[in-house]
């Protein structure tokens, strides 16, 4: 955390990395603090701003997710911020919750008490975390962050942040933006040194087909074409194992060893270290090479004539980020193409897992329907609830910060289906930043069984080490090999033709023809029903179900 003077000189302003950011968030002990300072630090909305926020208006993006939110700066004044979808997401459960109409505030107290509940926010992290300078943080430094994080960190342009963030001119969103590096400068008034070092870059990223590959490419690019003494790539963390690096450019692996052991175990956020101690006396630049909940290693990389400042910190862990992404979809695609697949199957009674505590408290079990990726860091799951009330289950959320969403599908005999959107910590969600495909999931009163496919040549000591590292009650108590069974284009055909009627098979095809699942569309429902002979309601209901039939091959068998 950063402490810097704030734009009118007179006041401190707080600069907050992602961490610091998400341990404010934990540290919301209500739903109505989680979302001020969400409404702050995401969307950019001043204090009293938040206080004029109405359903009525939201509406929703015209491309893309999220929505837009009617911003109501003063007297006949208006812009238009942008929610992500996690925070439409939250906001609208606020409403339901409180059973807010559409013209009613949402967030009901005056712009002091805004403020206050920030504070309390603050106080409350402070004394969670032992961090004092929690305690200094306020309502306009969520904004400072919303600044800061849109124009350094995802390097939005400043003409969208203005626009949304309702700053009157450039010069008020100058003092969130660092002084360019002499490289960076390079970088952008040189195309062929731009070209050459980001080009080099992103096709090691992209076209890597093994991990080895993409660490020791990623690792001769940090050297030959980002001017670095030399860069390499260590397990999971520094000092813990006795394995050499994983990759290594520009010094030999045996002088690197000194080096090694200066840096600190458990890495959570780039740091950098001067190691006077060696000739040169390098500074060198640490950061974690990670995807979602996975953490696969630590990147490094030293530079004797200059240190490393903030900005290039937050670059670093940015290519943590990337390289981590790499690997995971490295796993994804080697599992998709491969004949022989590795199934694991894991046990687990840790409490700190939602499913598994709700399946112990409310006496029930869950079973998995269906598994959606809805960002990097977040998975939809639809399971089956039986032998206990919905209501029940979801009360318990409140204490589970991983739940971003919840919702009823359908009552059904005997059970529900039931959604959750996850986006924190879960077995499950650990499973799959591993690259594996979780195939079965059952949580019965406290017990819960995980079966998994994954590449067969994937490294298992570091992903039973990840799942059991995160959730101690964990283990794998089976592995074996399996053949995939070939899956062909006429096969898939044969089974959806098999589950058709002539009635719905006649309706897909005069829809597809017609095009009207094109976009936009060539014919409306009512002009195929015309041309079919029936009418629009006995169309709509032969394409529902012969759709079903077809998703029911895909997704089921």
């Amino acid at each position: 955390m950063r402490l810097h003077p704030a734009e009118d000189g007179r006041s401190h302003a707080v600069w907050l990395a992602s961490s610091e950011y998400e341990a404010l968030l934990d540290a919301a002990s209500t739903r109505r603090k989680r979302l001020i300072v969400r409404l702050g630090g995401e969307a950019g909305l001043r204090a009293a701003e938040m206080t004029r926020v109405r359903s009525a208006d939201l509406r929703p993006a015209s491309s893309g997710s999220g929505a837009f939110l009617v911003v109501h700066e003063g007297k006949d004044e208006e812009r238009e911020a942008y929610l992500s979808p996690p925070l439409e997401r939250e906001l609208g459960r606020y409403v339901e919750t409180n059973g807010l109409d559409e013209e009613s505030p949402i967030i009901d107290v005056s712009t002091r008490r805004v403020q206050m509940l920030v504070s309390e926010v603050a106080s409350e992290a402070a004394e969670r975390t032992g961090v004092t300078d929690f305690e200094k943080i306020s309502a306009h430094d969520l904004r400072r962050h919303f600044a800061r994080t849109m124009l350094e960190e995802r390097e939005v342009d400043p003409r969208v942040v203005k626009a949304i963030g309702g700053w009157r001119s450039f010069d008020a969103l100058e003092p969130y933006l660092e002084r360019p590096t002499d490289a960076e400068i390079v970088a952008a008034v040189d195309p062929s040194a731009r070209t050459l070092s980001h080009a080099a870059l992103d096709e090691v990223l992209l076209d890597a087909s093994t991990r080895s590959d993409l660490e020791q490419g990623v690792c001769d690019v940090l050297v030959n074409d980002f001017g670095s003494d030399f860069a390499w790539i260590d397990g999971s963390e520094f000092g813990t194992r006795p394995e050499p690096p994983r990759a290594v450019a520009g010094i030999d692996t045996e002088a690197l060893s000194p080096i090694r052991s200066r840096i600190p175990g458990g890495l959570e956020d780039p740091v950098s270290i001067d190691v006077p101690s060696i000739e040169g006396g390098p500074t060198v630049a640490a950061a974690p090479v990670v995807y979602g909940e996975t953490r696969y290693g630590v990147l490094a990389l030293a530079r004797t004539n200059d240190g490393f400042g903030p900005d290039e910190r937050d670059r670093l862990a940015l290519l943590g980020r990337r390289i981590g992404h790499a690997m995971t979809a490295i796993r994804r695609r080697k599992l998709l193409l491969a004949d022989t697949i590795l199934e694991l199957e894991f046990h687990s009674s840790d409490p700190n897992a939602f499913f598994i505590a709700a399946s112990d408290r409310c006496d029930c079990r869950f079973d998995l329907e269906s598994i959606v990726s809805v960002s990097d860091s977040a998975l939809l799951f639809y399971l089956t609830l039986t032998d206990g009330a919905p209501a029940d289950v979801f009360a318990l959320t409140d204490e589970f910060p991983e739940i971003e969403d919840w919702r009823l599908v359908e009552q059904r005999d005997g059970g529900a289906l039931v959604e959750f959107v996850v986006t924190g910590a879960s077995p499950m969600l650990v499973l799959t930043d591993y690259g594996t495909t979780i195939t079965e999931a059952t949580f019965d009163r406290g017990d819960a069984r995980l079966v998994a496919d994954c590449a067969y040549d994937t490294d298992l000591r570091t992903l039973v080490d990840g799942v059991t590292g995160a959730f101690p009650a964990t283990e794998l108590v089976g592995k074996q090999t399996t053949d995939r069974p070939a899956r062909t284009v006429q096969g898939f055909r044969q089974g959806a033709e098999g589950r058709l009627t002539d009635r719905q098979r006649a309706a897909l095809r005069a829809a597809y023809f017609g095009g009207y699942f094109d976009w936009p569309r060539g014919s409306t429902a009512e002009e195929v029903a015309d041309a079919m002979g029936v009418s629009s309601p006995t169309l709509h209901n032969h394409l529902r179900k012969g759709q079903r039939e077809l998703l029911q091959v895909l997704f089921d068998d």
